[in-house]
């Protein structure tokens, strides 16, 4: 029987229902952000294909040049001392000044994780082209810019279900990952204008789902540099209430069991109990194993069975993997998930993941039919959420060195249940392949045209265009009611 959870009414968000004066606003920005974009950045695209397609098995060079790979591209799109950074690509519903803040928000921890990882060692991060990026000054600069309600590139006062709330999470991870090299370094001041920047989450009403993460990440990072302690655990006792065993959450009372849960929900518990070991190691790792004992099972060495939303979040999905090998959990060896991450990489990279300096929207190159309204031209960047733990945590997890050894579907047929989400699983050696089937349906059912991927109509393409605000279908196959998932995608075809 599914556990039962306490629901709590769905808030109006303003960017959700948008009156004149938004529409006026979001159109002023769009000229705004037609103004300050940049050509495509496409000079690295077949060199980044080319490198993970090539035989060689150096797995610490692949990720470091991808890393190479996003920093050089950023360093074309950003604007205003690196404070935003408009990416080409479909706009989200919130505004185009939001989507290039997260520019910077979802590209700085990779920057982050690289200098955490190579910082003590005395080197420098090289562009493919061969010059040197400074890291150290580009989130310094970013962070005195967006914290400063004087300068063009202020990322703004934050308030109730505020999309900045979210990226704040980021953001103040990437001023724990650079601790060392940059808060150290700034004048009390400076530190006081950060702070009072990412204090306003204290304040900020989010939706309840996963989004009570995020100002708990924030939160935890200002007691760690500054010894204040802000923490709400009435945010983190409702994340606990959305688990219901095996390692999965429901995302919100009423909300899906999807991938969130890889990419959202462990990975920034990952975080938290980096940050803060005596948070709540106990849980957090316990239900990490639990939950990558059975997840690892998902992946094969060309896709896995996605279901839910952000699809084009993929390249994030062995996140949980590389966490519990760094966590020294016993559900995964190294080589399992060094093969997994490394498939994934491949496999969705030589395909056509990464354009234009970006994860492209979409599974392999942009499908307007897979992005989700609230994503917008760089919010792909959550792709790199596997790379991120993988750069700061390979060198001490072995997973660099590791030999691959097969995946579960490489070795034999499977078949099991995931009675906590009412979900079994199926694997089929013979062809490669992984399937979940859901036994419940989300909705009831429906005709055959209606559980498709649908396309934008030309006036919504045509208002994205006029507006810079996202108008299109809903295509989250789960609330569509289709229950079978298979590792060959074809859903999405």
């Amino acid at each position: 029987m599914s556990k039962i959870i306490s629901a709590t009414q769905r808030p109006k968000i303003p960017y959700e229902h948008p009156d004149a004066s938004m529409y006026f606003k979001l159109f002023k920005e769009n000229l705004i952000r037609l103004k300050n974009r940049k050509p495509a950045y496409k000079k690295h695209d077949q060199t980044i294909r080319e490198l993970f397609n090539s035989d060689q098995d150096n797995l610490k060079n692949q990720c470091e040049q991808l890393v190479s790979y996003v920093a050089e591209a950023f360093n074309h799109y950003a604007v205003w001392d690196h404070s935003h950074a408009y990416y080409p690509g479909r706009p989200s519903q919130q505004s185009a000044r939001t989507d290039a803040l997260e520019g910077v928000s979802r590209v700085l921890p990779t920057l982050a994780v690289w200098l955490n990882a190579n910082g003590k060692k005395g080197l420098s991060l090289k562009g493919l082209d061969g010059q040197i990026i400074d890291i150290i000054k580009i989130i310094k600069q970013a962070f005195l810019a967006g914290t400063n309600p004087s300068h063009i590139g202020y990322w703004g006062d934050l308030h109730d279900y505020d999309q900045k709330v979210c990226e704040s999470a980021d953001l103040a991870l990437v001023l724990w990952l650079s601790k060392e090299w940059v808060w150290d370094h700034l004048q009390s001041e400076q530190q006081k204008q950060v702070l009072e920047w990412f204090k306003q989450v204290n304040h900020c009403q989010t939706v309840d789902n996963n989004w009570h993460l995020f100002p708990l990440t924030v939160q935890v990072v200002i007691k760690s540099l500054a010894g204040e302690d802000y923490v709400d655990q009435k945010k983190y006792q409702r994340i606990k209430e959305f688990y219901v065993g095996d390692g999965w959450f429901r995302d919100g009372a009423k909300g899906n069991y999807d991938y969130y849960n890889a990419w959202g929900f462990f990975y920034s518990l990952y975080w938290l109990d980096q940050i803060d070991p005596s948070f709540d190691r106990p849980f957090i790792q316990q239900a990490h194993s639990d939950f990558v004992s059975r997840y690892r099972y998902f992946f094969t060495a060309q896709g896995i069975p996605f279901f839910g939303r952000s699809a084009c979040y993929r390249l994030a999905a062995p996140a949980p993997l590389l966490a519990a090998i760094d966590q020294g959990s016993d559900a995964i060896t190294v080589g399992e998930a060094r093969r997994a991450f490394h498939c994934n990489l491949r496999y969705f990279i030589t395909n056509g993941a990464l354009a234009n300096g970006a994860p492209t929207q979409g599974l392999f190159g942009d499908d307007v039919r897979l992005v989700d309204n609230y994503s917008g031209p760089a919010s792909s960047f959550w792709s790199l959420r596997a790379l991120n733990i993988a750069i700061y945590s390979g060198d001490r997890s072995g997973l660099w060195e590791a030999k691959e050894t097969p995946l579960p579907v490489e070795q034999e047929d499977f078949s099991f249940t995931l009675d906590t989400i009412e979900a079994l699983v199926i694997g089929t050696r013979a062809t490669q392949e992984v399937v979940v089937v859901f036994k419940t349906e989300y909705i009831d059912l429906q005709s055959p045209l209606l559980r498709r991927l649908v396309e934008p109509t030309w006036l919504d393409c045509f208002s994205e265009k006029i507006t810079g605000r996202a108008k299109r279908p809903k295509n989250n196959l789960l609330r569509k009611g289709i229950t079978c998932y298979s590792s060959k995608m074809s859903h999405f075809f």
